[in-house]
């Protein structure tokens, strides 16, 4: 690779600070012109600083649920019991938070949905499977847009690793209890 000198230090002194500049998203003030260099890979280095910021200078962008088909599918509950309720694509159950409502979210944070994903939509009007009987209708907020059953805002609990399973049913968190959802959009008992 053949480095190319720049013809002085006050060049080399505007690259270093165009280059903190782009990296850092802030305009600096004048470059100074006190700076020397000894050869031309200072000017290389300033050339590489300025290419594109690294992953750490980047917000972390937060996963994007993925859009589904909600149906009716049968789940072992954490007593034991077995249900037909609200399933996702996966065959993954389908919850809401008691007292959580589009009027009055209560899961709509990090600290909720990192636990508890909305359960999403690429259209206005999301499809579902036979059997679901509830009114499923979109909530757009935050980016978002969330599928509802009855004005509940719905979501999958991340530690449901397999489908059939609904081991959030019943855990009390955010202000309410999470249940698992019947194919009608009550709270399964």
């Amino acid at each position: 690779m053949r480095t190319r000198r720049l013809p002085g230090p006050v060049c080399i002194a505007a690259a270093v600070a165009l280059a903190t500049a782009a990296c850092s998203g802030q305009a600096t003030g004048t470059a100074s012109s006190g700076s020397t260099a000894s050869s031309g890979s200072t000017a290389s280095a300033a050339a590489t600083a300025s290419a594109e910021p690294s992953a750490t200078d980047s917000p972390t962008a937060a996963a994007k649920p993925v859009p589904t088909v909600l149906t009716v599918g049968t789940v072992t509950l954490t007593s034991g019991g077995k249900k037909s309720v609200l399933v996702n694509d996966k065959g993954r159950a389908v919850y809401l938070l008691t007292g959580d409502t589009t009027g009055k979210p209560r899961c709509v944070k990090d600290g909720c949905t990192s636990f508890w994903a909305p359960v999403t939509s690429s259209t206005a009007t999301p499809k579902t499977g036979s059997g679901v009987t509830g009114k499923v209708a979109v909530w757009h907020h935050d980016g978002i847009d969330q599928q509802t059953i009855d004005g509940h805002p719905l979501y999958t609990f991340g530690g449901d690793k397999s489908d059939g399973t609904a081991r959030g049913h019943g855990l009390s968190s955010f202000g309410g209890t999470w249940k698992a959802v019947t194919a009608s959009g009550e709270a399964v008992k």
